[in-house]
């Protein structure tokens, strides 16, 4: 069903900006100014520092710069940029504010140029700026918005690249997409899934020189990449170990095998669509993680895929992108993790929810006028129910980021900062999320190895260089099953230089001589 589109000249600036006074009450309404308590914002954060300050893709916690790997470059290179000029990280907090805006305004002009009414384009682009799950990963330090901006442009250079017309070896847009696919590609691994779905997209409209000059300037984009890391010895991806893994939590588990591989990812895509779509969507749906899947989670899961799959129908031909990209973020996610809630959903929720938007929209717009209830069915009458819907969680969004720090975290943080104040920049400072105590401590910072082995994580203090150890509550079980069992079987190595108490948080000073010399004989 088409669905007609009958521009009006008010609408070429009263629609954009209706989308920008949206997003500014939006994201100023839930707008974190703290920083986020996990620790790969953190790495983030110092990876743009060592670019900006001219060190590369370096780890900035020592004298040594050494080379990482750690996370693709794509969004490190572009915090680089603000970081040029500001140390605030609020400022990049703003940034992915920012791209989060222009994915909305690009992907309405996209719905536009589709035949999609213009109220119901701007409608579903509006969405996005007030999906809870999306703004709360808008307001912080990680790669979600940059990843969706870029895999938006990827559309939308493609769309530009048909439209063009022109032989695609001729086509700058065809170029276009190429660069945003394998940026994406660069800010997260997850955008193999545009990759495939833009291949897809070719394959099904039998453009053969198309797909396959596609992938080729796809490969090539992965080279510079591929060969740093192969000149500098750092190794594959570590994205590429984790499939295997029983637990990235506690690798003393080990490793799966091929069947446990398969049953972990049917078991995790049960949950993508069952529980984490659903909870990303529908507001007043209670999911609990740990239970087993419902009845109502498997029907509104179903549905929701369905009005997707044919909102996305009203699309055109670019029906496929959408297709082929949803289904292949669902089979990464599957493949790469166990069952983790809705956080690696976050990117492709603005195309599941817009699509699912005007799937809904048309089959009300049928039914209206199949039942002679009115003419057109309006597309603000879902925008206010919409708005109600997601305003519980919009609440408890703004709640949680006024909030101050747990007092655990709290305490960590204090430490970070006497540690600033009292120790030179040299030191080094192990500890639990190290990143995250980087950003108070601002000197040198290290993690503990996850062994039940004491012998062995003190041999990893050393070998750190080491000078005080962090004991904290954070709540991590890592602390408790790893770190704490090494320090209360060696007391005698770690003497105690803060203490603060609501939760006990220590800060430890470690006797690298005793420690060596304690090693050295159990060698003997």
């Amino acid at each position: 069903m088409k669905l007609n589109n009958k521009p009006t000249d008010y609408g070429k600036w009263l629609y954009p900006l209706s989308l920008v006074v949206i997003f500014l009450i939006s994201f100023n309404y839930i707008f974190n100014s703290k920083i986020d308590l996990n620790g790969d914002n953190c790495s983030y954060y110092m990876l743009a520092t060592s670019i900006a300050q001219g060190h590369g893709f370096a780890d900035i916690t020592n004298d040594a710069y050494t080379p990482s790997n750690v996370f693709p470059p794509g969004y490190p290179l572009l915090m680089s940029i603000v970081r040029l000029f500001t140390g605030s990280f609020l400022a990049q907090k703003i940034m992915n504010g920012l791209f989060l805006l222009a994915s909305s305004l690009l992907m309405f002009h996209f719905f536009k140029k589709q035949q999609i009414r213009q109220s119901v384009a701007v409608v579903a682009a509006a969405l996005m700026l007030v999906n809870f799950q999306v703004l709360h990963f808008a307001t912080m330090m990680m790669s979600e918005m940059s990843f969706l901006l870029f895999s938006v442009l990827s559309l939308y250079a493609l769309y530009r690249s048909e439209e063009k017309g022109e032989p695609f070896w001729k086509n700058p847009f065809f170029y276009l997409t190429i660069f945003f696919a394998a940026y994406g590609y660069h800010i997260r691994t997850q955008g193999i899934a545009m990759v495939a779905a833009i291949a897809g997209f070719f394959l099904f409209t039998r453009k053969w020189k198309e797909m396959l000059g596609f992938i080729a300037g796809f490969a090539l984009c992965l080279l510079p990449w591929m060969l740093r890391n192969k000149i500098l010895g750092l190794g594959q991806s570590r994205y590429l170990d984790m499939i295997a893994m029983s637990n990235s939590w506690r690798p003393e588990e080990g490793t799966l095998g091929i069947s446990e591989i398969i049953s972990r990812f049917f078991d995790t895509l049960q949950m993508l669509v069952t529980k984490a779509i659903p909870n990303s969507m529908v507001p007043y749906l209670n999911v609990n993680y740990n239970a087993p899947t419902t009845l109502l989670e498997w029907l509104v899961g179903i549905i929701i895929l369905l009005l997707f799959t044919y909102g996305a129908q009203q699309l055109n031909r670019y029906k496929y992108v959408f297709w082929f990209y949803i289904l292949g973020t669902l089979c990464v996610i599957s493949l790469f993790s166990a069952p983790s809630g809705n956080r690696y959903l976050t990117s492709a929720l603005p195309f599941i929810e817009t699509a699912v938007f005007i799937g809904l929209y048309t089959l009300l717009s049928v039914a209206t006028r199949r039942l002679n209830i009115g003419k057109q069915f309006s597309p603000y009458i879902l925008a206010v129910i919409c708005l109600f819907a997601c305003m519980p969680k919009l609440n408890a969004l703004h709640k949680i980021n006024n909030a101050q720090f747990p007092p655990n975290y709290a305490n960590f943080f204090r430490i970070g900062e006497e540690v600033h104040k009292r120790l030179p920049k040299q030191t080094v400072v192990c500890s639990r999320k190290p990143e995250l105590f980087y950003m108070f401590s601002k000197g040198a910072v290290c993690g503990y190895q996850w062994t039940e082995d004491d012998r062995t994580l003190i041999k990893g203090l050393l070998d750190s260089k080491a000078d005080y150890v962090v004991l904290e509550q954070l709540g991590f079980s890592s602390t408790v099953r790893y770190l704490y069992p090494a320090i209360n079987k060696h007391p005698e190595l770690f003497r105690v230089v803060i203490h603060l108490k609501n939760p006990d948080t220590y800060l430890l000073q470690f006797d690298r001589e005793k420690a060596a010399k304690m090693l050295s004989q159990d060698a003997g």
